[in-house]
């Protein structure tokens, strides 16, 4: 009995072995797991079905590879164009490096590059009008910074200007002679009339080219009357002024006799200011004689120029000065100019003065920098368009001029 306990005993955790082994095979059989779990979830055998994309249209697709391409270039055109203006702006800041204006460069015509000496070719172009830092003011300053210069040659192509413009290089021309002590020689272009002759009497000499107009020794103010146009549509002018002058110039009103009288003063205290500086200028005109030694001969005209007093010569030069212009020969038979000659004989004149030579010297000519807007066409587009208010404002400001007539501005800068 107690053997058969034993046997039975001993068999006992076999069999609990091999049901807890049969147990462990459930669990790990999936199939087994799923049949034995009936509130799990059933594991799919394959995979969803998915709905198929549709295929992109024609036009969607068409329209896409446009945009990406219009992007691109796009992309493509503005890098280029910063680069570009990158470029540009390099280029100008060694520009100004390397000159000491950022208006004026410095241009070699011909002549020895190789020597330290220059003669400067400086242009005076256009209505002359005062510009405290311009071009002109700039390369005046150039010129007086530079030891190197020996002579300076003013090619004058302009009608005139302004009195105060006139008379504001004339004086900044003479402070430079004044200061370098070197010859300064005009030379005549086109037209070098009334402001631009004020301004070549600063000149140590004169040339002018055969077909040369000069002269125009005057004064204008520029006056309009529309008093008659603005009763017929009906316009007043009723300015509120602090005095009977300060509304003086209103085109929209006649001119009272005392108006014209105030404005009459002015243009003759420019006259005499005019008359003034052709004396300063021209040796035959304040009592010396020329080196011609031609006084009291006749000119072409059969004109004689008696000059025994300087009464008389003051009387030659007012009719001489009545504002009419003048060919090269009649300019040099009545003693405005030296020479009639081209540029190129200027320039010889300046070397002579200056006891240089071509071989010994560098002729330079002085250009304007123009700014980058007006380089490449785009200035128009910082300014509007305005003709009714610049016409107004020339029409309305009256303004003296040493000027030929016709090249009176029509618009006001």
């Amino acid at each position: 009995m107690t053997s058969e306990n034993n046997e039975q005993n001993a068999q006992t955790p076999s069999n609990e072995t091999s049901a807890v082994a049969s147990n462990a095979s459930i669990f790990n059989s999936p199939s087994s797991f799923n049949d034995s779990t009936p509130n799990a979830a059933p594991r799919p055998t394959q995979p969803p079905f998915r709905v198929p994309p549709r295929p992109i249209g024609f036009w969607p697709l068409f329209f896409k590879d446009v945009t990406v391409s219009v992007a691109g270039v796009a992309t493509f055109c503005f890098l280029s164009f910063f680069l570009f203006f990158a470029t540009l702006v390099g280029l100008a800041g060694a520009l100004n490096d390397s000159s000491e204006s950022a208006l004026v460069v410095e241009e070699t015509i011909y002549g020895d590059e190789t020597a330290s000496a220059k003669i400067v070719v400086l242009p005076i172009e256009g209505v002359i009008e005062t510009d405290e830092y311009g071009f002109l003011r700039e390369a005046l300053d150039c010129i007086a910074d530079d030891e190197n210069v020996r002579g300076v040659v003013l090619r004058i192509n302009s009608p005139g200007g302004t009195i105060a413009g006139s008379d504001y290089y004339y004086q900044l021309l003479k402070d430079l002679k004044a200061e370098l002590d070197v010859p300064i020689i005009a030379s005549m272009g086109d037209v070098a009339a009334s402001g631009g002759y004020y301004i070549a009497t600063a000149a140590d000499q004169i040339f002018a080219e055969r077909s040369t107009l000069t002269g125009s020794i005057g004064v204008i103010v520029s006056m309009y009357d529309a008093s008659e146009l603005c009763e017929k549509v009906g316009v007043a002018s009723s300015p509120v002024v602090s005095g009977p002058m300060k509304g003086m110039g209103d085109f929209m009103k006649k001119p009272t006799p005392e108006e014209t009288a105030v404005w009459q003063a002015l243009v003759d205290e420019s006259y005499e200011q005019f008359l003034d500086v052709v004396r300063a200028g021209r040796p035959w005109y304040r009592g010396e004689n020329g080196e011609d030694g031609k006084n009291g001969e006749n000119n072409e005209n059969g004109e004689t120029f008696e000059t025994s007093t300087g009464e008389e010569r003051d009387a030659e030069l007012r009719r001489v000065a009545d504002g009419r212009i003048y060919t090269a020969r009649q300019a040099k038979d009545l003693r405005l100019i030296d020479e009639i000659g081209f540029l190129d004989d200027a320039i010889d004149a300046a070397l002579e003065a200056a006891g240089l030579t071509l071989e010994t010297a560098q002729i330079v000519r002085y250009e304007e920098i123009e700014d980058w807007a007006s380089a490449l066409g785009l200035s128009a587009l910082t300014k509007r368009a305005e003709p009714l208010e610049k016409a107004l404002d020339s029409v309305a400001t009256p303004r003296g001029y040493y000027i030929l007539p016709r090249a009176l501005p029509t618009t006001s800068r």
